[in-house]
């Protein structure tokens, strides 16, 4: 195993999140920079839809505050939305000058846009036009591409790409570096004064999603292994619109039903007045419910969006990427019925951090989605994701150095909000007869999303859960005892071990909230809003005294 030079901030993740915390940081800091594939290859760079912020002359903070707090159905922290909000139009206007190339209104042009002419779209659950959008559809690759270009001029970042990040490294508690294993499957160890998860989501858990491949849980099992807390991860957002063709999975932006596009059944029904008096623009659980719903009813695999009463050049115009996308699979944007259907999208989750985006565990931080500053509640609004990404990982990178010279005693509303529990991990209770088999990880791999998909996604309840959870433990134990665990197996056992950890949180939460849906409990508990779980795991107690006042309980 070889030995890196220290450096001031390792950060795992090249997305949006990661990128801002990197260029922000001055050029003095020694940053290493990690990712599981190709620098780009991230959940930013597929983002179709665009970012929210209030430049609108009829727009404030206060009105985004208000949608961002309603979407999130009683569970947002509301101190981590107001900085959201508030510190948007600074942070669009440092990415506008990282590069980034919104879209812009064409003179003469009857459109909502801002004082200086940048277009502004309207997504589900807004109250006002607000939505950045680049390339029409493509606003994720673009923000990426110009981030990715300022890298490129940073001799201060060393990249580390193809580099699989298997654990935090800790000393005395605090953690100070990481161990990684390159392409070549060499493994080694690198050392900084601060670790920056920025490594995405866990859509890949579930069989159907608009993830990437790489979206696999891999930095909230790092956490959970270094002892950090994780909270609210009973809520995946499920993308209502996925387009379902030729058995795969491809997002159509919410964007698009901004537009004025309808969802309609197989007996050409416009079925959402039905569930919402916001129709199509009703929030993303609500839809994605009412979507399953019908399919339900209908015995049928898919429902349609419909864009035929819209104007056919402008809407090609409007979404190339997602025109092109179409044209792939014989499907005319404007003139045909879209196959679609929900699908994983967004973890609304993630390591418990405060607005500074620090964890649990001292000199050990996390931003973007696979953190959990409560900004998003149970059901995240449209085109929050990438602005939570950039106004985090700007606010990290302007306090991270000094931060790290402050004593760790920081609280945050969002962690007294917390109920906490104890979680052991314990295999041993999985009988020995199951570890004979010695499984492919493509094969578990599968197994495991088949079952998040049928137990754990729009529709869930108690007796689906626990056969889930048992399913996932022995599928864990089975990997855990090959003789040999690659990079192959480790991920697997990062999606095995978020899956149960997924799952616990499910089980605990006996109510449904936003995208959090039980059929045996089909209603809200008042005594639940805005009360967060967060689990953390034996026998680390972060919090020392103050958590041992929670109520703890411990799952066998």
């Amino acid at each position: 195993m070889t030995h890196c030079q220290p450096f001031d901030v390792a950060i795992i993740g090249g997305g949006i999140a990661g990128l801002s915390v990197a260029l922000r940081l001055s050029e003095q800091t020694r940053v290493a920079l990690f990712t599981k594939g190709q620098l780009g290859e991230s959940n930013t760079r597929y983002a179709q839809g665009g970012l929210a912020v209030a430049l609108g002359d009829d727009d404030s903070p206060e009105l985004h505050l208000q949608d961002t707090l309603a979407a999130g159905a009683g569970l947002c922290d509301e101190e981590a939305v107001r900085i959201l909000v508030e510190q948007a139009p600074d942070a669009v206007r440092w990415l506008i000058e990282m590069g980034v190339q919104f879209d812009r209104a064409q003179p003469g042009e009857d459109a909502h846009m801002t004082p200086d002419g940048l277009l502004l779209g309207r997504e589900g659950a807004h109250c006002r036009w607000r939505v950045l959008h680049a390339g029409g559809d493509a606003t994720g690759a673009e923000i990426e591409r110009a981030l990715l270009a300022a890298i490129q001029t940073r001799s201060s970042i060393e990249l580390y790409e193809d580099t699989f990040v298997q654990d935090i490294l800790l000393r005395d508690g605090r953690c100070v570096g990481l161990q990684a294993t390159r392409s070549n499957g060499e493994t080694f160890e690198l050392y900084a004064q601060s670790v920056v998860l920025a490594s995405g989501g866990a859509g890949g858990l579930w069989l159907h999603t608009s993830n990437p491949s790489g979206a696999t849980a891999d930095g909230l099992a790092l956490a959970w292994r270094a002892g950090a807390a994780l909270a609210d991860l009973e809520f995946m957002q499920f993308h209502p619109t996925v387009l379902v063709a030729d058995g795969s999975s491809h997002l159509i932006s919410e964007a698009v039903r901004g537009e004025g596009a309808y969802l309609r059944n197989h007996a050409g029904e416009r079925f959402m007045p039905r569930y919402s008096a916001q129709e199509e623009l009703a929030p993303r659980d609500v839809v994605a419910r009412a979507i399953l719903n019908e399919m339900l009813t209908e015995k049928t695999d898919c429902q349609y969006l419909d864009l035929r009463h819209l104007p056919s050049q402008k809407m090609h115009a409007r979404f190339p990427t997602i025109s092109a996308l179409c044209q792939q699979y014989g499907l005319d944007l404007a003139s045909d019925l879209l196959p679609i259907a929900p699908a994983a999208h967004y973890c609304m989750g993630g390591v418990l951090v405060d607005t500074y985006g620090r964890t649990t565990v001292e000199g050990l931080y996390a931003v973007g989605e696979v953190s959990c500053t409560g900004v998003h509640g149970a059901n995240r609004l449209a085109s929050n994701s990438l602005l939570e990404g950039l106004v985090y990982g700007i606010r990290i990178a302007d306090h991270l150095l000094p931060l790290d010279q402050l004593q760790w005693e920081h609280t945050s509303s969002l962690q007294h909000s917390s109920q906490f529990f104890v979680y052991e991990d314990d295999l041993e209770s999985i009988p020995s007869s199951r570890l004979t088999h010695k499984p492919s990880t493509a094969q578990v791999s599968r197994q495991v999303r088949q079952l998040m998909w049928e137990y754990v996604s729009l529709c869930r309840d108690h007796e689906g859960l626990l056969l889930a959870k048992q399913q996932v433990r022995e599928l864990r134990a089975e990997v855990q005892s090959l003789d040999e665990l690659d990079v192959s197996c480790l991920e697997t056992l990062n999606m095995l071990l978020v899956s149960e950890l997924v799952i616990t949180a499910a089980l605990e939460r006996c109510e449904s909230r936003g995208s959090h849906w039980r059929q045996d409990y089909q209603l809200s508990d008042q005594d639940l809003a805005a009360r967060h779980l967060a689990f953390v795991p034996l026998p680390i107690d972060p919090y020392g005294s103050m958590a041992l006042q929670k109520e703890a309980i411990s799952y066998v």
